[in-house]
């Protein structure tokens, strides 16, 4: 009788560490990317976070993908900073910004990549300094997922930049307060599932995400401008003996790159149905 390998095999162990199978997770990430870029250039004040959802689990589907790997999380304004929303049912995210940390499923293997975009095209000012705060601590993340560096590594990295970029914008006062606004970790694996098991300790072929967060719901203890900003930029970066190699780079992660994507005509701007009364 053969036997398949359990669903916690990771994709780097020796039963799974061939050309086919890294394949596979590659274009379940590539997947992921390009419905990113395909909702950047379909939203609007219009939509709901069901509708983005949608979006996104359609364009998995027209790539071959039967499923998400995990429960997509959508969440515009308050609700991006809610860590494990999946509730999606705001109908109303006007000039809000939205975070969609979602992911394609394709033949077992599980992709996890993240994006926070402005629904109206245009970061505000304060908008843009969480993000482009997030985008620095993920930027050295992914410098640090070298082999021989572990999550410990990665995690203090991103929190170093963010706790004083916090305390830079006024938000926080001393850099362990940072936790209020950055609880979680930075790093897991991926591959047959989107928590692989895995040792900490990064080796080549191993797959891993970077995704440091920031979010300040409405209520906090800081100036009210910045509530109800929640930001995750979240990729999924291979591990080789030559340094990182950000399998999602497709779904682009500046903000002057966002926007102008944002800018670009959609297909399913065409696609109208009947009204139901």
């Amino acid at each position: 009788m053969i036997r398949r390998p359990p669903r916690s095999t990771p994709l780097y162990s020796s039963a799974a560490s061939d050309v086919y199978k890294r394949q596979l997770l590659k274009k379940a990430v590539k997947i992921s990317a390009f419905a990113q870029v395909e909702v950047m250039k379909a939203i609007h004040n219009e939509m709901t976070e069901r509708e983005v959802q949608g979006i996104h689990e359609y364009i998995y589907r027209k790539y071959g993908a039967a499923h998400q790997g995990y429960n997509s999380i959508v969440g515009s304004g308050g609700n991006s900073c809610v860590l494990h929303y999946v509730t999606n049912d705001n109908n109303n995210i006007k000039d809000q910004l939205i975070l969609m940390d979602v992911g394609a499923e394709y033949r077992g293997y599980t992709a996890d990549v993240t994006r926070t975009i402005p629904v109206n095209g245009k970061f505000s000012n304060e908008q843009r300094e969480i993000y482009n705060l997030v985008y620095l601590a993920q930027e050295e993340g992914i410098r640090m997922s070298m082999v021989g560096n572990s999550f410990t590594d990665i995690n203090r990295a991103s929190y170093e930049i963010i706790s004083e970029g916090l305390i830079s914008l006024g938000i926080i006062n001393n850099v362990r307060d940072a936790r209020k606004y950055f609880p979680h970790g930075v790093s897991h694996h991926i591959g047959l599932d989107v928590h692989d098991p895995g040792d900490r300790v990064l080796s080549e072929n191993m797959v891993i995400t970077v995704e440091p967060g920031i979010y300040i719901p409405s209520g906090s203890d800081c100036d009210p401008k910045w509530w109800d900003i929640g930001v995750r930029i979240e990729d999924d970066i291979l591990i080789t003996n030559n340094g990182p190699v950000n399998l999602s780079s497709d779904a682009p992660r500046k903000i002057d790159e966002i926007e102008a994507i944002m800018k670009k005509k959609s297909p399913l701007g065409e696609f109208e149905l009947p009204v139901i009364n």
